[in-house]
């Protein structure tokens, strides 16, 4: 329950909530279809049975389908906490002018206001919300048809019925709730596990192209530029030093790339390379190149160097084109003394 607490409202991050979302939508369509479906059997029922309905039962109906309208449209879960509790307390109401017209209200009831806040239970995001729409359901429902003398059977037996569905409803919606806030943690774990690389916590060569060729089709003022980033001799480190200090290596160099490289795409694209989609003019390009030459150096104990190829990158083109200039790139830098910046295959002096 105590981790439950952030989401009494409706709460979660962005993705949560979209999750939440996708899951209640659907959920909150059917229950409510099915509210108002029950409400026009019971009102026919009641009519062939003898009854004389007045037009005052009708007074619940818009509410009902004002909430499935909400719900068929809604855009996120604050809209769905909405039409729940419009949904709910609206069913509520139209069953309520219902049992007027029964010869014993209190029958009718306990069993409608069980079903209402148990069916509400999974389709709702948070718990304050959830219980507000039940005790509102409960009022609604009651006041006025609950047995008026405390201590008998019928007040007993009628209280007992209501205070454990109540607390029943209230045990699944706390239920539907985790189920949800785990699976969504289930989901984040595996999309790190997929798309981030294990050694240094930067994107992975897959999560890196898909989302460059994200950035390839989303219109945009600045340009884009691809550095191709390469340990230099990354091998001779593994070789004389052993695979952990290589590791020691690769994390210090992705952390100086992933601290420069907020705000831009970056990853490690297979052993020692990273790649960074740089967005913004050449000359910043070059000065974030700089500034990766310097910050690789000063990470290490002994300093360790980088070289860099450096393309503009092409929309037009599928990545490999962009891929491979700036691969030629590297290799005139690491041809020219390493520890440099080429772009274009033009060659630059180091930092």
């Amino acid at each position: 329950m105590r981790k439950l607490l952030p989401y009494s409202y409706y709460g979660g991050d962005h993705d949560e909530q979209q999750l939440f979302f996708s899951e209640l939508r659907p959920v909150a369509i059917i229950s409510q279809s099915v509210g108002i479906l029950s409400w026009f059997v019971a009102a026919l029922m009641l009519a062939a049975s003898g009854q004389t309905l007045q037009a005052s039962v009708l007074f619940g109906l818009p509410g009902m389908l004002l909430s499935l309208l909400i719900s068929l449209r809604a855009p996120s879960v604050k809209a769905l906490v909405v039409s729940g509790i419009i949904g709910t307390t609206s069913t509520a109401f139209a069953f309520r002018l219902l049992t007027a017209y029964c010869p014993d209200p209190t029958f009718w009831v306990l069993p409608v206001g069980t079903v209402l806040t148990l069916s509400a239970a999974p389709i709702f995001g948070g718990m304050l919300n959830y219980i507000g729409a039940a005790v509102g359901v409960w009022a609604i429902l009651t006041i006025g048809n609950f047995p008026a003398r405390p201590g008998e059977l019928s007040f007993n037996l009628s209280l007992l019925v209501m205070g454990s569905s109540f607390a029943m409803a209230i045990y699944l919606h706390a239920y539907f709730l985790n189920l949800r806030v785990r699976s969504h943690s289930a989901r984040r774990e595996l999309a790190e596990i997929a798309y981030k690389d294990v050694v240094t916590g930067l994107f992975n060569r897959r999560k890196f192209t898909l989302e460059a060729r994200r950035a390839q089709q989303l219109p945009s003022q600045l340009p884009l530029f691809f550095l191709m980033i390469d340990i230099d001799d990354f091998k001779k480190i593994n070789d004389t030093l052993g695979h952990d200090a290589g590791d020691e290596v690769l994390i210090h160099t992705a952390g100086v790339i992933g601290k420069l490289g907020m705000g831009h795409l970056s990853g490690r694209l297979g052993g020692e390379e990273f790649g960074v989609l740089f967005r913004g003019e050449a000359a910043d390009a070059l000065d974030f190149a700089t500034a990766l030459l310097d910050g690789v150096r000063a990470a290490a104990h002994p300093p360790r160097t980088v070289s860099i190829g450096i393309a503009e990158f092409d929309r037009d083109s599928d990545l490999s084109v962009s891929y491979k200039r700036a691969d030629e790139a590297l290799y005139l830098a690491k041809r020219h003394g390493k520890n440099r910046y080429v772009l274009a295959g033009a060659i630059q002096a180091a930092a």
